[in-house]
């Protein structure tokens, strides 16, 4: 989508632009008097990673590695070689603790204990849970704060047939342990319940690669059959259990096909007439918009609507390195403020045709927030109409605010072991130290609130 046309969808309407600005002071001003979530620890080394973008890469690289280093003298060493390649943008702390780092004995076992300790600590906030059990549990636990959730199981493409139907069975045991223990939980009608009735209390996130080793747009043919038959006993399952599934979005390369298969398994007559089903769509991505109205044309015609999770992207970084290797046309935006433009143009889109495509906002930016409720009230959609999404672990004072104002909280729960998270817990960090963040800009820098809600257009 051009930015031409996300002006046309815009109209740069001051009446909404005005609301967006009052809504989004309300949602600040009840943010920050939220509690953060955060600990000591986990603030100092936010606060160091942010501090240079040197020290940032090796820290990452380090959480990167470490769960393959089997010895304390391996997590050690590395710690020695990744820092020792920074030591000139260290605290004079860190520079003159450096030459002391010990690699084996007592002192060093403690050292390397400490390390995997405290790394498997950070994964743990934003990872929710290793097996079922935890997932139902870590289900529970949000439910108590009166948001409800989406499970993801973390590890994307798998390498083998063994794999694949591996996951296939832990999604299968997903739905199955969270639907049983769901039968006994309690009703409550914020998370419940949406401006047309009830809505499933359990919700699993599936990512198709997962389900075939040979995932490939090259034989979009052969691989739709093949994932439309692992996929099928799970959105049985799941129909029949009263539970919801959502396809996630990879990288571009995989979005076309991922559209493709979404459409066609819920073409078929088992499923056509379910409607606890969605999408996630890319903002970042320039063919987002087409990507919609297509969506939108396709479920009028299936006559039965579909939820669609709007998010921004996390594979940015990766998009624009592929493209610039294979001297291929960015797919996706290269300013942030063209993102933030687009998606409140999606946003806006969704929302006036929310009768078959269901708006569900994932994002952790204020502006983007309360521009999608802006639109809301412009069209007089009723309460529950939409729903907000944020991740495990982070932005919990914008979690706790939007509850505070009466609005579904939905929030994307990881299950899956340390190893295969490795990959997620990087992007969160990233996500969390990067320069455009808006929770470090909004929460850490205390940017002004003006800078923070200004209009993504005017910023062109």
């Amino acid at each position: 989508m051009n930015l031409a046309t996300t002006d046309e969808v815009l109209k740069d309407d001051t009446e909404v632009d005005a609301r967006t600005q009052a809504l989004g002071r309300e949602l600040f001003a009840l943010a920050r008097r939220m509690p953060s979530g955060e600990s000591w620890w986990d603030r100092r080394v936010m606060s160091l990673g942010m501090s240079d973008e040197h020290v940032k890469a090796q820290l990452f690289r380090l959480v990167d590695v470490l769960p393959v280093l089997s010895t304390s003298q391996q997590v050690n060493r590395h710690l020695r070689e990744y820092l020792g390649d920074v030591r000139e943008h260290l605290p004079w702390v860190a520079r003159a603790g450096l030459g002391w780092l010990p690699e084996n004995g007592f002192f060093g076992r403690r050292l390397a204990g400490a390390a995997v300790k405290n790394t498997r600590r950070m994964a743990r906030r934003f990872i929710a849970a290793s097996d079922v059990t935890e997932a139902v549990a870590a289900a529970k636990a949000l439910r108590a704060r009166r948001m409800t959730f989406t499970v993801d199981l973390l590890g994307e493409a798998v390498l083998s047939a063994a794999e694949a139907i591996a996951y296939q069975k832990y999604y299968l045991d997903l739905v199955e342990g969270l639907s049983n223990d769901a039968a006994n939980w309690p009703d409550d009608p914020l998370i419940d319940r949406d401006d047309r009735g009830p809505i499933p209390k359990v919700n699993v996130s599936v990512k198709l690669s997962s389900l075939f080793s040979q995932f490939d747009p090259i034989d979009p043919d052969g691989t739709s059959r093949a994932v439309r038959e692992r996929l099928r006993p799970i959105l049985r399952l799941a129909k029949d259990r009263g539970a919801f599934v959502n396809f996630d979005m990879e990288q571009f390369a995989y979005k076309d096909l991922t559209i493709r298969i979404f459409r066609e398994i819920l073409g078929e007559e088992d499923f056509r007439a379910w409607g606890d089903v969605g999408i996630a769509i890319q903002a970042y991505l320039k063919s987002s918009g087409e990507d919609l109205r297509e969506l939108a044309q396709w479920a009028r015609r299936r006559g039965t609507p579909v939820w669609v999770r709007l998010v921004k992207g996390a594979y940015w970084d990766y998009e624009r390195i592929v493209a610039r290797q294979n001297d291929w046309p960015l797919p996706v935006y290269d300013q942030k403020p063209e993102t933030d433009a687009n998606y409140e143009a999606q946003a806006a889109f969704l929302i006036e045709n929310c009768e078959w495509l269901r708006p569900a906002i994932a994002s952790h930016n204020i502006r983007s927030i309360a521009a999608a409720l802006a639109h809301a009230e412009a069209h007089k959609l009723p309460q529950g109409a939409i729903e907000f999404q944020l991740l495990y672990g982070m932005a919990d004072p914008i979690k706790a605010a939007l509850i505070r104002m009466n609005h579904r909280v939905r929030v994307y729960a990881p299950v899956g072991a340390l190893l295969p998270g490795m990959a997620y817990l990087v992007r969160r960090l990233l996500e969390n130290t990067s320069n455009e963040s808006f929770l470090r800009a909004g929460f850490l820098e205390r940017v002004p609130e003006e800078t923070l809600l200004m209009n993504p257009l005017k910023l062109l």
